[in-house]
């Protein structure tokens, strides 16, 4: 009974050894050998069709002070502010959420049901593909692509599987938004959920997306890079140039994966701010 006991334990750790040391375990991201050109532009007539410009912009956990600190004087001026788009006007208003507000992650998924907030904006740590941390590094909004990782914030490193909970009970609106995941190759670890669940939910939402990873002592300079090329209704290339030419210890990839067919229209802008 005694050898038959040890021998059934022995048979159990093999097959979670085999499990968390086996080849299904990602310990690195798959990134593109193309850096594509994105085409078109965002859908400016849906995000002013309602005479405002309303933005979500979340800092996660963790986030260095002085970085935050560096986006509150361009935010300022910018909140409350009017911009002309085709010759109307567009009340600007940008709120900002950090890991000490009040459940900032039923904030995020908020903002992202609400079908007036026009952009949501998330800057912070990945986990490694678990998703958005907000008021601690296990306050996650899971949203991964289902892969077995690794989190080598902790000693020793620990795997886990990266589900997308909180993805999956998110439901998008039926209208226009653009979202940012301005975090560690986002593009490898989120791109296929977040697809998958616009998808779903016929949402017609433009998400961007990093590949490499993201130091985030630079990011509010990424973020208002974003925003200043938004107010000013530059195209997708122009973005992502200007993404990707804020660079901070190693180059960064913005993709763009545009879901609103343009038309004619969108490109015969005669506003200005």
């Amino acid at each position: 009974m005694r050898k038959h006991k040890y021998f059934t334990s022995f048979i159990l750790l093999a097959l979670v050894v085999v499990f968390l040391n086996g080849a299904s375990i990602r310990r690195s991201v798959e990134r593109s050998v193309k850096d594509p050109v994105p085409k078109g532009r965002p859908n400016y007539d849906a995000m002013f069709a309602d005479g405002k410009l309303r933005i979500a912009v979340f800092w996660g956990w963790d986030h260095p002070r002085d970085t935050i600190m560096g986006s509150f004087p361009a935010f300022e001026t910018l909140n409350g502010k009017r911009l002309y788009y085709k010759g109307k006007p567009v009340l600007i208003e940008i709120g900002m959420i950090t890991q000490i507000n009040e459940k900032p992650k039923a904030i995020f998924k908020s903002a992202l049901e609400d079908k007036t907030i026009d952009m949501v904006i998330y800057s912070g740590h990945a986990r490694y593909g678990k998703g958005m941390a907000f008021e601690s590094m296990e306050d996650i909004f899971k949203c991964g692509n289902g892969d077995l990782v690794e989190d080598r914030h902790v000693t020793p490193a620990k795997v886990f599987k990266a589900t997308a909970d909180d993805l999956d009970a998110t439901n998008f609106p039926q209208s226009y938004k653009i979202v940012m995941l301005n975090c560690c190759d986002s593009q490898g670890h989120f791109r296929q959920s977040w697809a998958r669940r616009f998808k779903e939910c016929g949402a017609p939402v433009e998400l961007l997306t990093v590949e490499f990873p993201v130091f985030n002592i630079a990011d509010h300079r990424r973020v208002l890079n974003l925003l200043r090329d938004v107010l000013a209704f530059a195209d997708w290339k122009t973005i992502k140039k200007n993404y990707d030419s804020e660079i901070h210890r190693r180059k960064n990839r913005l993709i763009i994966d545009p879901v609103y067919n343009h038309s004619d229209d969108d490109f015969a802008m005669d506003s200005a701010f």
